[in-house]
């Protein structure tokens, strides 16, 4: 007789029942998932829009214009204002460098200012001094390495440089030259004291008395001296100041430095881009976005300067702001271009030539030839970027590459795209809008009605 106690296992057959009931569920759970995690990246996405958009205008209340496109930003002298060789000293990059400062990064902001105002924006390799590379100044920066006070336009070391075992005074002993600028450099000094051979105060040269040890004489007293020592000389020559702290450097500055343009910034970074390597880097170390202003929008238009063209402002939208498309998301890497986050246009090393990160503006290759549609290219003497010709080239907006592959002139995502508009807000669009009600929100001053598929 069995026990009453004794629990029946699962036979063969409920066992495979609830195997198979577990996979059902399974089966029904896996795409609402799915459904959640794009929903969420569709939304980070969009909050990531939304904060671009405040700090453009942020930037805009400040500054009164929008960022530079790609360029120089405050504009320099002559036209246009926006070449690197306008303002040397002025900070060069992508209408995005612009804005860092009003999107929380104000300290890699201020790494890539400081680095131009030491050096300039060229952006060639440039080799330094370490703490010496800046002319002189009244006004003083770090104590450089080994000193520990600075006094007078003089450098006083941390211990007794030469003469670490005696008692004396700091006294100038040497000048250095350093980037084309004398630095003087104090040292601690012996006193002068009387030559004990003849009692009389030696000049120029004298003795000085030992501390402690034995020296080159010994008087009557038992005290041993030394020297002799030169007097001091007159601090005549202009002092130096020291540069950037740190040793020599030698490389790329500004946003062409390895260490700023290699930021990943996730605001920057939709999560459902599958174009993207992992290390959010295209071409040599540049850091990728998937957000791409509307060079029509964000520029005054000027096409004979195309993506030199200088900055728009908010006065100049006459369409309204509601109904213009400031940003939009995009591929990081279409057709083997990527998107430079710190650069809207450029050569990179080892990378392909001209329109890594353009929008509603063609992108030159080489021989000035221009990429106006999507099944070939037109020769052009734009070597700057010419906006797209509607004629030619419809803009267009994709949810997911085609059958025909992603073309890097559009506004694509693997969700709905979202785009800024100039208002602020932020929307998602489709396929289901025409070309020519894209074309309508892309072109600010188009005087045209928006179609009611927007």
């Amino acid at each position: 007789m069995r026990s009453a106690s004794r629990r029946e296992a699962f036979t063969l057959i409920e066992l495979l029942v609830v195997i198979a009931i577990i996979a059902v569920l399974v089966g029904l759970l896996i795409p609402a998932v799915q459904k959640v995690r794009e929903a969420a990246a569709r939304a980070k996405c969009q909050n990531n829009l939304k904060q671009i958009g405040i700090a453009i205008h942020s930037f805009h209340d400040a500054r009164g214009t929008f960022p530079t496109y790609n360029g120089i930003y405050p504009l320099g002298t002559g036209t246009p204002g926006t070449d690197q060789s306008a303002n040397t000293k002025n900070v060069y990059g992508s209408w995005i460098v612009h804005i860092l400062p009003y999107l929380e990064q104000e300290a890699l902001y201020r790494g890539i200012a400081d680095d131009v105002n030491n050096y300039g924006n060229g952006g060639a390799s440039v080799t330094t001094n370490g703490s010496w590379d800046v002319p002189p100044s009244t006004t003083f920066g770090a104590i450089p390495s080994g000193y520990a006070s600075f006094n007078a336009g003089y450098f006083q070391p941390a211990i007794p440089a030469t003469y670490n075992q005696y008692t004396g005074s700091q006294q100038y002993v040497s000048s250095t030259n350093a980037n084309g600028y004398v630095v003087n450099t104090l040292q601690w000094v012996p006193p002068r004291t009387p030559d004990p051979g003849t009692g009389v105060a030696a000049s120029p040269a004298g003795y000085y008395q030992m501390a402690s040890g034995t020296g080159k004489y010994k008087d009557s007293a038992g005290q041993w001296w030394n020297g002799p020592v030169s007097d001091p000389r007159p601090k005549t020559t202009v002092p130096g100041v020291p540069g950037p702290d740190g040793p020599p450097y030698t490389g790329q500055v500004g946003i062409f430095r390895p260490a700023y343009r290699s930021v990943n910034l996730s605001v920057l970074r939709c999560p459902m881009d599958p174009s993207v390597p992992k290390d959010g880097q295209v071409y040599t170390n540049w850091s990728v976005t998937n957000y791409l202003g509307n060079w029509n929008a964000l520029t005054n238009g000027n096409g004979t300067y195309g993506y030199r063209a200088s900055p728009s402002r908010f006065a100049m939208i006459q369409d309204g702001l509601s109904n213009t498309v400031l940003v939009s998301e995009g591929y990081g890497l279409c057709e083997n271009r990527g998107r430079m986050a710190f650069l809207a246009w450029g050569v990179s090393g080892g990378g392909a030539s001209g329109g890594v990160h353009n929008f509603g503006i063609t992108y030159a290759l080489n021989s000035s030839t221009q990429v106006q549609n999507p099944s070939g290219a037109v020769l052009t003497n734009a070597a700057y970027g010419a906006p797209n010709p509607t004629s030619i080239f419809q803009f267009l907006l994709q949810t997911r590459p085609k059958a025909s592959g992603c073309n890097s002139l559009t506004g694509q995502a693997y969700h709905v795209p979202n785009v800024l508009m100039a208002d602020g807000s932020v929307r998602g669009a489709g396929d289901n809008v025409s070309p020519n009600t894209w074309r309508q929100v892309m072109l600010p001053n188009d005087g045209e009605v928006v179609g009611s598929d927007w």
